[in-house]
């Protein structure tokens, strides 16, 4: 008669890997944010110093946008990389980079239209449902992006990821306003980048902080 294992086979094999670590992924997401978000700044610069407005400087930013969001992407990727949220880097990147035009295309949307003439009214009910709607959409961009490409690495309940990234981009888009009262056309090219780097800064740790703690969690057994 033979014995059979009274032992019972797991049902479901656990993720492998670690919990997302709130320092590294902190540290790799400021260093690709702070440094992304330079390449937009210098497409500001291009666009100010070649004398272009309407849809060529519109053209320039999204492009530039793509940039910053693929060395965004490419940060949080390497964060994720031995933990229970490890991704496809390429993947990543370039859902990434593409989301991130997509959000530059809307956000530079009024500038635009001012500089051909015809400017938002906000004296119109219409104009602040769009404005309203336009920018719930750019808050969505990346993280419906990565969604799909969280899901496929098997982070229970991924959706979760994208009201989380929402709420951190409100908060830390903010920091992008920072310079403003103390810049001009008269600032110096170097001062310029050293104000908008160090908004940068702190919109990235913001938008690191948030989603890294609620990455975190996401991944706890």
């Amino acid at each position: 008669m033979s014995l059979r294992s009274e032992t019972p086979a797991p049902a479901v094999a656990e993720r492998a890997g670690t919990p997302v670590r709130l320092g590294r992924w902190t540290a790799l997401v400021v260093a690709g944010e702070g440094v992304g978000f330079l390449i937009p700044v210098t497409g500001f610069w291009i666009a100010s110093a070649l004398g272009l407005d309407g849809w060529a400087a519109w053209g320039l930013l999204v492009v530039a946008g793509a940039g910053e969001g693929a060395l965004l992407g490419l940060g949080q990727s390497l964060a994720l990389r031995g933990t229970r949220a490890a991704v496809r880097v390429g993947r990543w990147v370039a859902a990434t980079a593409v989301a991130a035009s997509v959000a530059w295309s809307i956000g530079m949307l009024p500038p635009t239209l001012a500089d051909l003439g015809s400017p938002l009214d906000f004296t119109a009910p219409a104009t602040w449902v769009a404005v309203g709607a336009g920018g719930l959409v750019l808050l969505a961009t990346i993280p419906v992006a990565q969604w799909p490409v969280l899901r496929a690495a098997g982070v229970p309940r991924a959706w979760r990821w994208v009201p989380l990234n929402m709420a951190a981009w409100l908060v830390g888009l903010g920091f992008t306003f920072l310079p403003s009262p103390f810049i001009d056309e008269s600032t110096p090219t170097a001062q310029l980048f050293a104000w908008f780097a160090m908004g940068g800064v702190l919109m990235a740790l913001t938008v690191a902080l948030v989603t890294g703690w609620g990455l975190r969690r996401m991944t706890r057994r």
